[in-house]
């Protein structure tokens, strides 16, 4: 193995691990990849500067600005009333109705921001109809995610593979050639939810009907003990723990020292403490109200207050490319700009052992806060946030959500002729441009609308991918895979590329794995005298196609804080669509796109 080769592999393993971990943000994963290259001698300047022209990343910029259009028209959020209309009473009817028609919008819209849009509606339809939360959103993710795969731009993953197919000599994907084996997906998924997926997902509210039900979720917040508390002289167990057994102490802070909570049993609180506490929301109120302390002390402005009979609490979820993830709470300036205190944080099932004022935030966290009316209205155009709770009766169409649809319907029905001088990037850039030119979006607002971040993730793994392939290390894997799957055949073959892609896509983003995954699959296919494109589409698939984590896909980490998740319920209702998927990819691949090479 030559060094070069030996470098690749190692820099592949190291990105891979580093995405696993989601301790680096992924823009700085694709400029590491870069410039590891670079210093090696694999990629020239030239060669990784022109990452950033790359067609597919013109193309998944221009679809953020086309969903924008169709947002920001309220082109989708006029589907509110269709959906109670198309629901009915029934659980499972309201279930297939609302994945039908978010399967459908995706076929044109860019999963990942339709499900920002998304998110608040369903949760409305939720409220309206007394079903939980918890019971529509990750079917509403599946459905963006199945039925974004019916098109090329549907999902940022197709349009990458798309885009990168040339440069490995082979033909870019028409608009609408994955249709056929998408098409029975979504009909697949949409029947297993309804049928056994709904049954093994949990009943979990939004938090405004929890604190009505007191069905509550848990929120990490930190309490202040001033002079005069009830809780100043008492130890933590007989004090707190007493008081409010359902919040848990995480930290002891005293003076700036953080100590855990079982340090110093014998220690009395001292006015002047602070505890970062874990609990539902009514019980961490309650002691405010009750035992004299003050909740997240270090966000409020020096007399913020909100008036408790105007008050609401309310979850804002931060956006995938927000301009928010990075920075501390303490720091967003909520207050100042629409008089919300931030209360509490939510982040998955993680531990937060930190000050909450000093918690930097990530996609996917979940803010609680309290504000009023006028407030909470200011809060829905933060562009780095997306309001859960429900607008149904804030949805309705807009002048120009006709000029919109027609855009979006120009850019499909273009590159359906596949002219050779449309393709994508053209079309794509083109009906952006339309969406700006005819006011459907802002010139700022579609700046706003490119995640960024993520691009500059693509540019890195595009770069891996075409030194996985210049070096030889995609051959070598090849030949391992070939070898362990000889005895399979060929569609055991291809069926081996298809559980590799997904199982990687699981732990990293669907993006680093079709871009890792597709110069192998290509070696694998030439190496066993395969056709190129059932492999490719199994790549596009597996890469796309992950329904057991909440990291393997955006719209999975979206929903997760809302629906109040744990890691466990993806795994026990993911796991099983995965495997259906795989089983049904083995079998139409090779009918759609046979095997044998032309």
């Amino acid at each position: 193995m030559t060094f070069s080769i030996g470098y690749v592999l190692c820099l592949t393993l190291a990105a891979l691990a580093v995405l696993v971990s989601e301790r680096v943000q992924n823009e700085r994963v694709g400029l590491g990849v870069l410039v590891a290259l670079l210093a090696a001698g694999l990629l020239t300047p030239v060669q990784a500067l022109s990452t950033f022209g790359n067609g597919a990343l013109l193309t998944v910029g221009a679809s953020f600005v086309l969903a924008a259009g169709l947002t920001g028209t309220g082109a989708v959020e006029g589907l509110g009333r269709r959906l109670l209309a198309l629901g009915g009473g029934s659980e499972a009817r309201l279930l297939a109705a609302m994945m039908l028609v978010a399967a459908a919008f995706s076929v044109f819209v860019n999963n990942t921001p339709l499900a920002v849009v998304l998110l608040p509606i369903v949760i409305g339809l939720a409220d309206r109809t007394g079903v939980a939360p918890s019971k529509l959103l990750i079917p509403m993710s599946y459905a963006t995610i199945v039925g974004g795969m019916c098109t090329v731009i549907g999902t940022s993953t197709s349009v990458l593979v798309s885009g990168a197919l040339p440069v490995y000599g082979v033909p870019a994907m028409p608009m609408f050639e994955p249709l056929p084996l998408a098409a029975a997906g979504v009909a697949m998924t949409v029947l297993y939810m309804v049928v056994l997926g709904r049954r093994l997902l949990p009943s979990r509210s939004t938090v405004a009907s929890s604190v009505r039900t007191g069905n509550l979720r848990s929120y990490v917040t930190e309490v202040l003990v001033p002079e005069g508390s009830a809780l100043v002289g008492t130890g933590i167990a007989d004090g707190l723990r007493t008081r409010a057994p359902s919040v848990r102490v995480l930290q002891w802070i005293r003076d700036e020292a953080i100590l855990p909570p079982g340090a110093h049993a014998a220690e009395r609180l001292r006015a002047g403490d602070a505890l970062i506490l874990r609990g539902d929301v009514k019980a961490v109120l309650a002691l405010e109200a009750a035992q004299g302390v003050e909740v997240a002390p270090a966000l409020r402005a020096a007399g913020a207050t909100v008036s408790s009979s105007e008050a609401s609490l309310v979850e804002l979820v931060v956006k995938p490319g927000s301009p928010q993830i990075g920075r501390a709470v303490r720091d967003l300036g909520l207050h100042a700009r629409h008089g919300a205190l931030v209360l509490a944080v939510q982040r998955h099932d993680q531990h937060v052992r930190e000050k909450v004022a000093d918690l930097r935030l990530r996609f996917g966290d979940v803010l609680l806060v309290q504000v009023d009316d006028a407030g909470l209205e200011g809060l829905r155009r933060e562009r780095g946030f997306v309001v859960a709770e429900g607008v149904l009766e804030r949805a309705g169409g807009a002048g120009r959500a006709p000029l919109a649809l027609g855009a979006v319907g120009a850019v499909l029905g273009l590159a359906a002729l596949q002219h050779p001088a449309l393709g994508m990037p053209v079309l794509a850039v083109g009906g952006a441009l339309a969406m700006v030119a005819t006011r459907c979006v802002s010139a700022r607002d579609a700046l706003r609308a490119v995640d960024f971040r993520l691009l500059v993730l693509m540019a890195g793994m595009i770069g891996l991918g075409r030194a996985l392939s210049t070096t030889g290390a995609a051959d070598v894997l090849a030949k391992g895979l070939v070898g362990a799957a000889s005895g399979l055949g060929p569609v055991g073959v291809l069926s081996a590329i298809y559980l590799a892609t997904n199982l990687l896509t699981a732990l990293a983003s669907n993006a680093a794995a079709a871009l890792v995954m597709l110069p192998v699959a290509l070696a694998t296919a030439r190496s066993a005298g395969l056709a190129d494109r059932p492999f490719v589409m199994a790549v596009v698939f597996a890469a796309s196609i992950d329904f057991s984590t909440p990291i393997g896909y955006q719209t999975n980490t979206l929903v997760y804080g809302p629906g109040g998740y744990r890691f466990s319920d993806y795994v026990r209702v993911g796991v099983p669509l995965n495997l259906l998927w795989w089983a049904l990819a083995t079998v139409l691949i090779p009918l759609l796109w046979p095997l044998a090479r032309g």
